[in-house]
């Protein structure tokens, strides 16, 4: 038999208080909730949009919750959805150690966590980017292989970002990748106050101290876009579009301003995670969760591609791709 928490049991009684109605709750009454490392970012700001109108159309009520990259605020937040009712909630970590408690907790409720990006104590499942899984053959051995084919001995300077785990294992990911492929990495640094503003004086910097760099990664489009301005301002030009000379870099997220920058030759390339896949199959892992209580569930890994010039004509836009839980472009 099913035991029930005060918040569950409260919620499985409750439509037993409405004259003529008995029985199992309703669409209508399942609440799920997102927890957002930064709602600000463009793609998470999609990512919310989409899940919105997902769980919407679901008949769920769906709320988010903006830990603007403070772990505190986040273990808050999973605590009051916790405490508002909800039946699902994601979240992606910010610091798996400070929020496993707050997870348990509502493991404890009754409530299933998915983790985006994320994975540790008290995450049910976790629905993953493919970008975000550290693998041979993955994501970043394919990057480092197509700089490789365009720039066997490339010089590089890699940038990461604040200490978000995944963001730490996305930067050593690419790091590891790079010396496989031979590439020399002049410097590792950390973008952590996570602005435009705050990359380009980094890298302005660095290419003073490293002016035989010709690769930049960094972690983010907002990075790239700040390494891009300051590879220009040194004088130097930028490889891409019809120029095949240049610093090459490359950021990720496959946000709006970084497409017109990889078409106007600004930046080289860019990861696209697909955020409009990853919005589905949270939604996807919710009704998962919902349909079978109780049930284990697959993780859930959804595909990324590589935009560079050679494929931006290709590029559909997050918001027309139009996925519905049934057709999420995912990793079989």
């Amino acid at each position: 038999m099913k035991t029930f928490g005060k918040r569950a049991l409260c919620r499985a009684l409750a439509p037993l208080a409405l004259a003529g109605l008995a029985g199992a709750a309703t669409a209508q009454d399942t609440m799920v909730g997102y927890v957002s490392p930064i709602a600000s970012q463009p793609g998470q700001a999609m990512a919310n949009e989409i899940m919105e109108t997902m769980a919407g159309e679901l008949g769920w009520d769906y709320r988010m919750l903006d830990a603007n990259l403070s772990p505190d605020r986040q273990v808050s937040h999973v605590d009051t959805l916790v405490t508002l009712g909800g039946d699902v909630i994601s979240s992606w970590s910010l610091d798996p150690n400070a929020v496993a408690a707050a997870y348990t907790r509502a493991n404890e409720a009754g409530v299933p966590v998915i983790g985006v990006n994320s994975e540790g104590p008290g995450v049910t499942m976790t629905v993953w980017w493919e970008t975000n899984l550290c693998v041979d053959g993955g994501a970043y051995d394919v990057q480092a292989a197509w700089i490789k084919e365009r720039r066997p001995e490339a010089k590089v300077i890699v940038m990461g970002g604040p200490p978000v785990p995944s963001i730490q294992q996305n930067t050593r990911c690419f790091e590891a990748a790079a010396k496989a492929a031979g590439f020399e990495v002049l410097a590792q640094v950390d973008n952590t106050k996570d602005s435009t503003a705050n990359a380009a004086t980094i890298a302005a910097d660095l290419l003073v101290r490293h002016p035989d760099a010709d690769v930049f990664w960094a972690y983010n489009d907002s990075s790239a876009l700040g390494i891009s301005a300051a590879v220009m301002a040194s004088g130097k030009g930028v490889y891409g579009g019809d120029s095949t000379d240049g610093v090459m870099i490359f950021g990720m997220n496959g946000d709006e301003e970084a497409i017109a920058a990889i078409r106007e030759g600004r930046i080289t390339g860019s990861w696209d995670p697909d955020v409009y896949g990853m919005a589905a199959a949270i939604v996807l892992g919710m009704k998962s969760l919902l349909d079978a209580p109780g049930d284990a569930q697959d993780d859930l890994i959804v595909k990324a591609r590589l935009l560079t010039a050679d494929n931006i004509a290709d590029y559909v836009p997050t918001m027309d791709r139009g996925y519905t839980i049934d057709t999420v472009p995912l990793l079989k």
